[in-house]
């Protein structure tokens, strides 16, 4: 019998995973396109907001797996944290730095 549940919160960190693979591959790929350091291209706004998202992603997933309360509190943490970033990278995205 599948549970759906448990199905669910898994596709949360898979999702927030892949989001985050994909968003270093197009990172690195316009890098070389345009001839700029990786490291400029991971600080842009727009990598930012993906790797936030993705990581809240993650963490809520793994925050709603947790098996013991500590687990759930410590996930939830960095879940907060993840909204936190995700937060600033989207504030600096609208303001246009980068």
């Amino acid at each position: 019998m599948v549970e759906w549940i448990s199905l669910a919160f898994n596709g949360l960190w898979v999702l927030g995973a892949a989001m985050i693979l994909a968003a270093f591959s197009v990172s690195c790929y316009d890098a070389q396109r345009l001839g700029e350091r990786l490291r400029a291209r991971l600080d842009a706004p727009g990598f930012q907001l993906s790797l936030a998202l993705g990581l809240l992603l993650i963490s809520l997933g793994m925050a709603m797996l947790g098996g013991r309360w500590w687990e759930r509190a410590l996930w939830g943490l960095f879940c907060a944290t993840s909204v936190w970033q995700l937060w600033a990278a989207w504030h600096r995205w609208r303001m246009g730095d980068g």
